[in-house]
This record gives C-alpha cells, structure tokens and sequence, in this order.
C-alpha cells in the first residue's frame, strides 16, 4: 500500500516521479469526466471531486484549505467560486442534489453549495487534455522520438526511490502505534 504517490522504484509505464504520477491522476479523473460528459449520461450526472488531505498540502493561506471540482449540468461553467465551504457543505450538497435526508445534525445545520450552481446551464462538455508530465510516457515508440517535448522532471526516479524508501513502511508503524495507544484507553 502506497499514500499518495507510488513506489518508483517500481512504477509502471514510466510514471516513475512525482510530478508524473500527480499528472497520471489528474489525467485519470479528466478522463473519467470527459467519458462523462460524452455519453448518454451527461445531462443527468453531477461528478463531485475533492482532496482528501488538505491538512497536508499548505498553501499561502491556510494548511486547511483543499481544492474541490463539481462537473456536470448545471453548473457554472469556467467559474471560480469564492465562498468559504467545508468538506460538509460538500457533503451536505450531495446529499441534497439525492434527494437524500441528513446523516448528522452537522451536515443538516450546514448551508448546501447554491453559489456553484445555475440553473440556465443544464449543457456541459469536457475533453480531457493530455498533462505534459506523461505525453512522452503514453505516446507510442515512434511518437515519443518525435515528441520534442520541453518537459523534464525535477528528478529522476532513483533518486525518488532513494528519498522515500522506507516510507510506507514508517507509515504503517505509526498507524499501529497510534492505534494500539487508541485501543488502550492512552489518549
């Protein structure tokens, strides 16, 4: 088991780094979307997307803070929105574009995210856009000598496997510790 990124020393393809494999990921929900929006489904499919670990990706405001994307008709298209919201609100939309009732009295006293959407936009489309981190790795042989492509990595693979060798396995000692100390009664 691997967080986040995976194991370059043995990565597939060629997605051997990080600035890859964060591109192989968004490439893949790009994909998902565009598949989405291309099929039968599209004007009745809402695709809600968030970060799962926010606390670990500080930016200049506010370690908090987490990007999250809704695909799909009836909203907004191109738009940035700038209200404050929680991964409850988050919740609390989804349950309310279900139709669903409250799971808590946290989600049900939060507002659902109204500015993010518009009701005269029931048409969407999307096509996923090859990130420049992988176009070389999923070109064919004959493409990728002809690729000429700009794009070089921070660092190459070994020196990934090199630096976070060991991690997942430090990982799953603190995960057992924290839990064996949880379990006990030791807070």
């Amino acid at each position: 088991m691997h967080d986040h990124e995976g194991d370059f020393a043995t990565a597939i393809d060629g997605i051997n780094t990080p600035e890859k494999e964060t591109a192989d990921n968004d490439y893949a929900v790009g994909k998902l979307i565009d598949r989405v929006a291309h099929s039968p489904y599209a004007s009745s499919t809402l695709i809600f997307i968030i970060e799962d670990d926010a606390q670990n990706g500080p930016d200049h405001v506010n370690a908090h803070r987490t990007v999250a994307f809704v695909a799909g008709p009836y909203v907004k298209q191109g738009s940035v929105i700038h209200e404050r919201y929680s991964t409850v609100n988050f919740v609390r939309t989804i349950e309310d574009v279900l139709g669903l009732g409250h799971l808590t009295l946290n989600d049900e006293y939060q507002r659902p995210m109204t500015a993010i959407f518009d009701l005269n936009q029931s048409s969407w489309t999307y096509s996923a856009i090859t990130p420049e981190p992988i176009q070389r790795e999923l070109a064919g042989p004959h493409q990728q000598e002809q690729s000429g492509l700009a794009y070089h990595d921070a660092h190459p693979a070994a020196y990934w496997a090199s630096k976070t060798r060991g991690f997942d396995g430090l990982k799953k000692i603190a995960c057992r510790q924290f839990f064996s100390i949880r379990l006990s009664g030791r807070d």
